[in-house]
């Protein structure tokens, strides 16, 4: 039987959210799919030793995870889920019921029965929130805001924690302490991603490759009309000016802040969207990256 050289490339990434001028982040999937997906994912891996792969981490995925771990951001829906279930203003307890039901209803939902029946509860999706308000107790709003953080944690989480199995065994009725310490949990597993996946790297199990620090389409920064040789009667804007330097700046700090967190500058990229073309190989290439990585459609 012939043998097939097949390479496993995941590729981990999230847009920047916040608005560092207001000093405002609306959005929680980094810190949501931090719990579940990057932090699961790498145990996953740890668990078959002889298993090698290639993880692709975004910058702007890896700034935003510091900046909960390490300069105490937070996201509107981590602020929703601290305060006090009693002390809820009318708006705040209708931001819940609006979004803390964002995830698969049969993976994620149905399978705990406490969280399926305030889903019920709900009234979904002929209920307006202000309208479904009155049928919960400050009870039920709690346990809302425990349940929406809670589901978000790899299975992994709770085979490796005993206090954090109990915890979800209890399913029900937590108190405004236990649900504090939830949160607390939650930051703690956030810390251990970035970690993880040096001491994953270090131990020669996984390669952790880069792209661009703001995720940027390196090939319209380097020439906007490089976007006809993919599309040829696509509109170009009026201004055609080029924004080389910002491309390699994207580059270098991408490289950069990768060997400050992992200890070694990475030697793959995942260039953003997978967008390339020739003209952008050679400064990817003075940046120190040895190859790249896209798909058979782009190169199509």
């Amino acid at each position: 039987m012939p043998t097939t050289a097949l390479a496993f490339f995941w590729h981990q990434h999230q847009p920047y959210y916040p608005d560092d001028l207001g000093n405002e982040n609306p959005m929680p999937w980094v810190r949501l799919h931090g719990t579940k997906d990057y932090y699961g994912m790498a145990l996953h891996i740890k668990e078959v030793p002889e298993f090698r792969c290639t993880i692709n981490l975004v910058p702007s995925l890896l700034l935003q995870l510091q900046g909960y771990t390490d300069r105490g951001r937070t996201d509107r829906h981590l602020d929703v889920s601290r305060i006090s279930a009693e002390s809820l203003n009318h708006g705040d307890a209708c931001y819940l019921l609006d979004n803390f039901f964002m995830a698969n209803v049969e993976s994620m939902i149905r399978p705990y029965p406490r969280y399926f029946e305030l889903y019920q509860l709900r009234g979904f999706p002929n209920t307006p929130a202000d309208k479904a308000l009155s049928r919960f107790s400050p009870r039920d709003l709690r346990d809302l805001q425990v349940w929406n953080n809670l589901t978000w944690m790899h299975p992994l989480v709770f085979e490796e924690n005993s206090d954090l199995r109990e915890f979800l065994k209890k399913g029900k009725h937590w108190t405004e302490e236990e649900k504090q310490w939830l949160l607390d949990q939650q930051l703690a597993i956030l810390r251990r991603i970035i970690p993880l996946h040096k001491e994953l790297q270090d131990g020669g199990q996984v390669e952790l490759t880069t792209t661009p620090f703001f995720h940027p389409i390196l090939p319209l920064l380097w020439d906007k009309k490089l976007a006809r040789q993919a599309m040829p009667n696509c509109d170009l804007p009026r201004n055609l000016d080029s924004y080389r330097g910002d491309a390699l700046q994207h580059l270098k700090m991408a490289v950069e802040y990768h060997e400050s967190l992992f200890g070694t500058p990475p030697k793959g990229m995942w260039p953003s969207e997978g967008s390339v073309c020739q003209e952008i190989i050679p400064a990817i290439a003075e940046c120190g990256i040895k190859w790249i990585a896209t798909d058979e459609e782009i190169l199509a």
